[in-house]
């Protein structure tokens, strides 16, 4: 006589081996709180760069990622805070800059002049950019 089969469906059974697999990783690393506290860890030492992504390169490596982080979100809160009072300021500032080019002896014309001349007659001081385009003779 033979034994009985049963046919389980994948689905069932996968879930089930799943969640067997992840206790059994998790009892093995020490607990879901002991792992998560540890991936939490690494992620806020991890040396970063300037634009906060993990470096290759150990000189560029100077700062954690919590460090890169809260500076970033200083710099762009004081960003906001700047932007906005020049925002509320931006009538008073053109009518200052309008008022000092208008005046006889301005320091602003001035070094705008003196800026006009060396690039005159300093033909060093002056940057070319030449652009060749190819044209189809027809």
């Amino acid at each position: 006589m033979s034994a009985p089969t049963f046919q389980i469906p994948q689905d069932v059974i996968q879930p089930i081996i799943q969640a067997n697999i992840t206790a059994a990783i998790a009892q093995a690393l020490g607990g879901s709180a002991n792992v998560l506290e540890k991936a939490i860890s690494t992620i806020l030492s991890t040396q970063v760069d300037g634009e906060g992504k993990p470096s290759s390169y150990s000189h560029h490596s100077h700062r954690s990622w919590l460090d890169w982080a809260v500076g970033d979100a200083i710099r762009k809160a004081a960003r906001a805070a700047i932007e906005e009072q020049i925002g509320t300021l931006q009538a008073a500032l053109k009518e200052q800059m309008v008022a000092q080019l208008t005046k006889k002896n301005s320091p602003l014309i001035k070094q705008i002049a003196e800026g006009l001349a060396a690039g005159a007659f300093s033909p060093e001081a002056i940057k070319w950019r030449l652009t060749i385009s190819p044209e189809s003779r027809d």
